[in-house]
């Protein structure tokens, strides 16, 4: 007989800490079990990745007479002042640096052309109207189309091209 074995005093002991934890259980439960949290969960965004765009890139036209020079240039930039010069001419050389310096202070392309370079000065002179050639020096403004819509025969300072430019544009 186990029961008859324990004292009364451990039966109650025992009893008022099953009793204890019951209550605390209770008091737990009926304190925090019932309340609203206090904090708000963030809302659950779900990202989606964008559908993939296709991109046409359309290059810009350029007459396809143009040496290849020019038309690399023309593709870069919407004008492009091209120098002329033949090699070893000092002139040419001071006009070839200031036509690239006013070329840069207008922001715009810069081709320098060897006169001497049929591939280059060729094509160029076959677009000048009959019995025209190059200027030997000079510079001439192109347009992307291939349009030349300056040209000056001789040396002009860095200040005059750029201000050429300014006006062909």
């Amino acid at each position: 007989m186990p029961y008859s074995t324990i004292s009364p005093h451990v039966r109650i002991g025992a009893l008022v800490g099953v009793l204890l934890t019951v209550l605390t259980g209770a008091a737990l439960f009926l304190m925090h079990g019932n309340s609203q949290p206090t904090t708000v969960a963030p809302p659950v965004v779900h990202h989606h990745p964008a559908p993939p765009k296709h991109l046409h890139v359309v290059r810009p036209t350029v007459d396809p007479l143009l040496p290849a020079p020019l038309r690399t240039a023309l593709v870069r930039y919407p004008v492009v002042v091209a120098a002329f010069s033949a090699p070893n001419s000092p002139v040419g050389k001071l006009t070839v640096a200031e036509t690239r310096a006013g070329a840069a202070a207008a922001h715009v392309g810069f081709v320098s052309v060897n006169l001497l370079d049929d591939k280059v000065a060729g094509p160029l002179t076959a677009l000048l109207p009959a019995g025209e050639l190059l200027p030997d020096p000079g510079f001439a403004i192109y347009r992307r189309s291939g349009a030349l819509v300056f040209r000056s025969d001789g040396y002009l300072s860095r200040t005059g091209v750029a201000q050429a430019v300014k006006v062909a544009r």
